[in-house]
C-alpha cells in the first residue's frame, strides 16, 4: 500500500479540524434550544440568520457524527482521496452553493459564548429526554394484575420516540412522516407513516398533544 502524500495527509488533517468544530458548533446549538429569542439572540456574535428550529439542529448533530466516522473508515482504509474530496466539496459549498435567506446553522464558539445568556442550571437537552406516558388505571378485581402494554419492536420505538420530540418541539402531525424518514437508519416514509397510525393515540398522549 502506497504511503498518502502530504497533500492527502493534509488534506485529512483539515478535515478532522473542520468537523471538530462543526460538531462543538451543532452542540452548542443543541443547549441553545432551550433559550427564549431574547436570550438566543445574544448568547453568541452571530451573523444575520434564521433562528434554526431543533429538528435541524438534531439533524446536522447526526450528519456530522456520521461523516466524522465516514472519513475515519476511509483513512483506516487508506482510501486519502476520501479527505481530499471533502475539502473540495466544502470549499465549492461555499463558492457556489450559498445558503439562501440566511437558512442555515452559524458556527457557534465556546469561546464567545455570553455565559450569562444561559440560565443557572442547564437542563437536559430535549432530544436526551424521554416523556413516558402513565398507562390508564383499569379496575382490577383483587389480587389480579393490571394489563401491561405491550413493548414495541426497537424500530417502532424509535419512531415512536421521535414523533413525540417533534411534536413536543411544535412540528404538526402530518409533517411527522418526512422529518422522521429523513432521519439517519429510519424506515421509509411509507414505513414510518404506517407507524405513526398504528400508535397515533399513544404518540400524542405522550407528547402531551392529545386534544
Amino acid at each position: 500500500m502506497a504511503s498518502p502524500s502530504k497533500e492527502t495527509t493534509d488534506a485529512a488533517a483539515r478535515m478532522r479540524q473542520l468537523l471538530a468544530r462543526w460538531q462543538q458548533s451543532v452542540e452548542l446549538h443543541t443547549r441553545y434550544l432551550m433559550l427564549d429569542d431574547a436570550h438566543y439572540w445574544h448568547v453568541q456574535p452571530w451573523p444575520a440568520h434564521e433562528r434554526p428550529v431543533a429538528w435541524v439542529v438534531q439533524l446536522a448533530r447526526q450528519k456530522v457524527t456520521e461523516l466524522r466516522r465516514m472519513l475515519e473508515e476511509r483513512l483506516n482504509a487508506g482510501d486519502g482521496g476520501f479527505a481530499t474530496g471533502l475539502e473540495h466539496m466544502v470549499f465549492l459549498a461555499n463558492l457556489v452553493g450559498l445558503q439562501p435567506a440566511g437558512r442555515y446553522i452559524p458556527l457557534a464558539d465556546p469561546m464567545n459564548e455570553q455565559v450569562d445568556m444561559l440560565p443557572p442550571a442547564v437542563a437536559p437537552a430535549a432530544s436526551d429526554v424521554t416523556v413516558e406516558a402513565p398507562e390508564p388505571a383499569a379496575p382490577a378485581r383483587r389480587g389480579a394484575k393490571a394489563p401491561r402494554t405491550p413493548p414495541l419492536s426497537p424500530e417502532t420505538q424509535q419512531v415512536f420516540d421521535d414523533a413525540v420530540r417533534l411534536l413536543q418541539w411544535g412540528r404538526q402531525w402530518h409533517e411527522l412522516g418526512e422529518l422522521i424518514s429523513r432521519l439517519s437508519d429510519r424506515p421509509s416514509v411509507g414505513e414510518v407513516r404506517r407507524i405513526l397510525r398504528t400508535h397515533r393515540a399513544r404518540i400524542e398522549a405522550t407528547a402531551g398533544t392529545a386534544g
